[in-house]
């Protein structure tokens, strides 16, 4: 897919998963998912919040090996992001990819990317924790409009999550 502005061109796959795709100029496709996850939120019917796991996957690298530096990439999946997320105000949770043990540096990388694009603006706000379950870290981000009118108790629902199981 060509170059837009500042980010490459992508397309909304549709639902259930809210899927949306990229082409980078050497052929890596990208999926960007917003999966329906209430299963954090299940103890809270009364809770009134659309809430999404986001799910960044390389699903074609023909390169077939280290993906290449490209400075369009996390400028296409923050206008991915801005498209779904803005407009309705959902909360979602990212899970940074533990399978490798690059967990911390993809959690710092998205926390980079996030503040570059927010630093002007307090319309998101977001919320970091690391929950230890076994040999694994789990890096998880909450990011929610600053005025969504349930932010509280969305973001002490979010700092109580895994704590039940200590």
């Amino acid at each position: 897919m060509p170059e837009q502005n500042n980010h490459y061109e992508y397309g909304f796959e549709g639902s259930p998963s809210n899927s949306y795709i990229f082409l980078t100029k050497d052929d890596i496709r990208y999926e960007i998912k917003f999966v329906p996850s209430t299963d954090y939120f299940n103890g809270y019917p009364d809770l009134e919040a659309d809430v999404f796991e986001m799910v960044i996957s390389v699903t074609d690298n023909p390169t077939g090996g280290k993906l290449p530096a490209d400075l369009l990439v996390a400028p296409t999946i923050f206008a991915v992001f801005e498209n779904f997320f803005l407009p309705l105000r959902h909360a979602l949770v990212f899970i940074c990819d533990s399978s490798d043990g690059r967990v911390l540096a993809r959690h710092r990388k998205f926390g980079l990317w996030f503040y570059s694009k927010t630093r002007t603006t307090n319309e998101l706000a977001k919320f970091d924790r690391e929950i230890i379950d076994g040999d694994t870290t789990i890096m998880l981000s909450l990011i929610l409009s600053s005025r969504h009118p349930q932010r509280s108790l969305i973001v002490d629902i979010f700092w109580e999550l895994g704590e039940e199981e200590k």
